[in-house]
């Protein structure tokens, strides 16, 4: 299939449309950026993309289905979402917090297989936790609950992955781990949509970028939207510029 992802004429919005149509193609092993104001309607497109939130017009296809024909779980099988903030619970382990990706996969008891327990095991490496498997994950450190966030989403081993902000509130190490982490995902075969304000970060990972602006939806490769003068149209304010050479805002 040459596409994971298809938004067509994609309406976006609570109980009215905080955004106009966008349409994108999102393929196989793509790591794509959504960056754009607070409050355009980066999250909730992200949200809209994994049918937490039903579209209000358009359509939302993937793997060549639309989500909204999808059985209830059975999308889980193809997207996992890693949100902003994820929910701390106190006692439980990280294994455990982890092995939550599998949910869709378990018993009837919510019982993991041991093959399962072993991909559990071996994601908890590829993120740098193994060592902390058996720690309260409410104790962990943002960089640490942020990576473990990630793991989970990737033990669901859906082929679109979807972040929002991933990178926020992380110190300059943990941020460089997750970038790292997030193009050894893609180059693994599976496509990212993560959304981020910081434009320098963006194009050093990602091979499109997604922008929401006020001026309306554009995409293309970092060079591409720096050649339009994309990144000028971002805002509302005509004082905020975008410095080309350090791929940023001033």
């Amino acid at each position: 299939m040459e596409y994971l992802l298809e938004l067509e004429s994609l309406v976006i919005g609570y109980k009215k449309q905080i955004y106009p149509e966008i349409s994108s193609k999102v393929r196989k092993g793509e790591v794509v950026a959504l960056i754009g104001p607070n409050g355009i309607g980066k999250s909730t497109l992200l949200r809209t993309i994994c049918a937490i939130l039903k579209p209000r017009k358009g359509a939302v296809v993937v793997m060549g289905k639309n989500t909204s024909d999808y059985r209830e779980g059975e999308l889980a099988l193809n997207v996992s979402y890693v949100p902003s903030q994820s929910p701390r619970t106190k006692a439980l382990s990280l294994f455990d917090m982890v092995s939550a990706g599998c949910y869709n996969r378990s018993d009837w008891l919510g019982r993991v297989s041991s093959r399962e327990r072993k991909q559990i095991i071996s994601t908890l490496g590829k993120v740098g936790l193994s060592e902390l498997a058996h720690r309260d994950s409410s104790e962990l450190s943002d960089g640490e609950f942020q990576r473990a966030a990630i793991a989970r989403s990737l033990v669901q081993d859906s082929p679109l992955i979807l972040m929002d902000e991933p990178t926020a509130f992380l110190d300059i190490e943990n941020k460089i781990i997750i970038s790292r982490l997030l193009r050894e995902i893609a180059d693994g075969g599976k496509s990212i949509i993560f959304s981020t304000h910081d434009l320098l970060y963006a194009s050093r990972i990602c091979t499109r970028i997604w922008i929401m602006g006020y001026q309306g939806f554009i995409e293309g490769t970092p060079e591409e939207l720096k050649e339009k003068g994309a990144f000028e149209n971002i805002f509302k304010d005509s004082s905020v510029t975008a410095e080309d050479k350090l791929f940023s805002f001033i």
